[in-house]
């Protein structure tokens, strides 16, 4: 059965599914959804998008550095990267560390059992002494001590859509007509109701008519399962999006959900379901008031440039020696019109010592 076949199924079931639903089958569905099924790759060769750590080894080099940073003030014995991808930023990162600082595990938490293969094949490349200290969990439990890792993670949570129009709020959903999918929409639940006022109040403005936006109603539970499980951490966030404010601008009528394959947007994500990458970007405001509710430390919110700036990518940058290929990985990270500004840094704590200080540029004032 294919997976349209098995979304029309779910349709058919309730007359309708949520964005949220709806996008869960298409990223996660076992052996069919896009990150779940035996042709997925995020080798740079062949992905429909490319992320930090595969643009060159000197991401995961200024990792490490932050890390080691992290561990001179607090104890740290163990990483958790969640969502690995190809691997690429394991790898690296225990092939560039001291024997001496070498965590005694490196825990990956992934969801796609083909992503998972292809990472074990990444890692078993390293030397033995490296590769036995990783180890694939499907679940935080019985872990302390972490500094946790979660690169574009959260865009990739599935999140619900919604519509204004004629001074109402609906949820756009999808529906089947004569075989074919198409989005309509539903009465706003009062669930998301009040979500919404509660948007409005704290920006300080109305929500326009005419006006698509998303809410993810997932980061809660991402959060607290970290949050209540695990004590004395450093969680590091690597993704795109925008302070609160700005994800709900006026002037961003359309939302910011998008749909990739082989690197070129695509337009109607109603059609060959499974075969492209869905994301939403991260609403950072939201993650920030998630953190508070916990009594957990917001360090610092600031851009992937001012962070990799200050963890020694310049001065790493000399260990390629091709000129030109040192500038183009440089520009990738670091420009503002590639991925410098658009991806933003948080770093979240549980208990640091007083003399930890970050030198990098701090926006939390802008959530």
């Amino acid at each position: 059965m294919t997976l349209l076949n098995k979304i029309h199924a779910k349709v058919k079931q309730k007359n309708y599914l949520t964005f949220d639903e709806y996008m869960e089958m298409c990223l996660y569905y076992p052996d069919l959804g896009y990150y779940n099924n035996q042709s997925i790759s995020l080798d740079p060769k062949n992905s429909d998008f490319i992320t930090g750590p595969e643009v060159s080894f000197l991401y995961a080099e200024s990792m490490v550095q932050f890390y080691l940073k992290c561990k001179a003030h607090k104890k740290l014995d163990n990483i958790i990267e969640f969502g690995a991808g190809s691997g690429e930023l394991c790898y690296n990162f225990l092939k560039n560390i001291s024997d001496k600082d070498l965590p005694k595990k490196y825990y990956i938490l992934e969801k796609s059992k083909y992503l998972i293969d292809q990472q074990k094949i990444k890692i078993s490349k390293l030397p033995k002494k490296y590769s036995d200290v990783v180890e694939w969990i499907d679940k935080i439990e019985n872990i302390d001590n972490v500094f946790l890792i979660a690169n574009e993670v959260l865009d990739a949570l599935p999140a619900k859509l919604f519509l204004k129009k004629e001074n109402k709020f609906y949820e756009k959903v999808i529906k089947i007509k004569n075989n074919e999918l198409f989005f309509s929409t539903i009465d706003c639940d009062d669930l998301s109701k009040d979500k919404i006022l509660n948007i409005e109040k704290r920006i300080g403005l109305e929500i326009p008519n005419n006006y698509s936006f998303e809410i993810n109603f997932m980061y809660e539970k991402f959060f607290s399962d970290i949050f209540s499980n695990i004590e004395s951490f450093v969680f590091i966030i690597i993704d795109y999006g925008y302070s609160e404010k700005e994800f709900y601008h006026t002037d961003r009528t359309s939302g910011t959900l998008q749909y990739y394959k082989k690197n070129t947007k695509i337009i109607s994500p109603l059609t060959q379901q499974g075969t492209f990458d869905i994301s939403i970007s991260v609403d950072f405001s939201g993650v920030k008031r998630i953190s508070e509710k916990y009594a957990i430390e917001l360090l610092i919110y600031t851009t992937q440039t001012q962070f990799l700036l200050n963890t020694g990518i310049l001065e790493n940058s000399y260990k390629v020696k091709n000129e030109f290929e040192r500038n183009n990985i440089l520009k990738n990270l670091l420009f503002p019109t590639d991925m410098g500004e658009n991806f933003k840094i948080m770093i979240f704590c549980d208990d640091m010592h007083s003399n930890f200080k970050l030198q990098s540029k701090d926006y939390r004032h802008k959530l």
